[in-house]
């Protein structure tokens, strides 16, 4: 099993996992400290995608708005994982409208790759429709 600091993501040791980090020097106390809307942002930077998807699904269930731009940002980062980049639309469908929400799916709206682009161009990709909204 591989452990990695939350901070800055450095793998280290299962003795190590309590310490503070032999990279950036983080201590456990201090990640548990941060909100966990922070919390599941920061994880969209992870190395594993396992990791990431987690975040994905959870900050979509959270429906945060503040959540959408680094989400649509973790998308084209990784712009080959398209399964991840059309999970990242489908977590924007369930943030409240907002400028922000607006904002991420206008960014999606340039992704690499054509499913992801067509998702977001879909109506059903801004998600009032799917929740009764109507403007």
């Amino acid at each position: 099993m591989h452990l990695y600091c939350p901070i800055c993501f450095a793998e280290i040791s299962g003795d190590q996992q309590d310490a503070p980090c032999p990279v950036c020097g983080a201590t456990p106390d201090e990640w548990r400290q941060r909100d966990y809307t922070d919390r599941l942002i920061h994880a969209l930077r992870h190395p594993n995608p396992e990791v990431r998807m987690g975040a994905i699904i959870s900050l979509g269930n959270r429906r945060e708005a503040r959540a959408a731009v680094p989400l649509a940002e973790c998308a084209l980062a990784h712009p080959i994982d398209v399964v991840q980049a059309l999970a990242i639309v489908e977590a924007l469908r369930n943030i409240t409208p907002s400028p922000e929400r607006d904002q991420a799916l206008n960014l999606l709206a340039g992704h690499p790759a054509r499913a992801v682009r067509r998702a977001v161009a879909g109506k059903e990709a801004r998600g009032d429709e799917v929740r009764g909204v109507t403007g």
